[in-house]
């Protein structure tokens, strides 16, 4: 009998070898394409994060150009320009986008404020072929000269 409880312990230590690396191919197959996936999906709300931020930077700008104006006119025009070259140098495609200005008169001590409205396709954003758009908004303001268009 004693042969027997051998030969059975004999067996599962060679089923037991027969397993070793398994874990080396559950990581190669299972984690690292886990891995890769998550470091793009990083990849894409970082990008994200630029391209609102580049919109944050259009609206402050324009909002800043917008407030030199001496004009109402000349405010929206320098207002639109300043968004548009903001947005034209980033590396995002944001089209299309849309920019108002709101000058309140352009009264001394008064605010201008704009708001830019872009829309940005996924595809162009990542690199990645993904489908839809995302909409982006920010409003910023500028304080009026006080002084503006008074003679020394």
């Amino acid at each position: 009998m004693p042969a027997g409880p051998e030969r059975l312990l004999t067996r599962r230590v060679a089923r037991l070898r027969g397993d070793e690396g398994s874990v080396s191919t559950e990581i190669a197959l299972t984690y690292v394409p886990l891995m890769v996936l998550a470091a793009l999906a990083i990849v894409a709300c970082l990008r994200l994060v630029s391209a609102d931020s580049d919109v944050h930077a259009a609206a402050a700008a324009a909002a800043r150009q917008a407030s030199l104006a001496r004009t109402p006119a000349g405010a929206v025009a320098g207002g639109r320009d300043a968004a548009a070259a903001t947005l034209q140098g980033r590396a995002m495609t944001c089209q299309p986008h849309s920019t108002s200005v709101s000058t309140g008169g352009l009264a001394p001590g008064g605010q201008v404020s704009v708001t830019v409205v872009c829309t940005v396709h996924l595809e162009d954003l990542f690199g990645l072929g993904l489908p839809g758009s995302v909409t982006l908004s920010s409003t910023a303001s500028q304080p009026v000269d006080r002084y503006i268009g008074s003679t020394p």
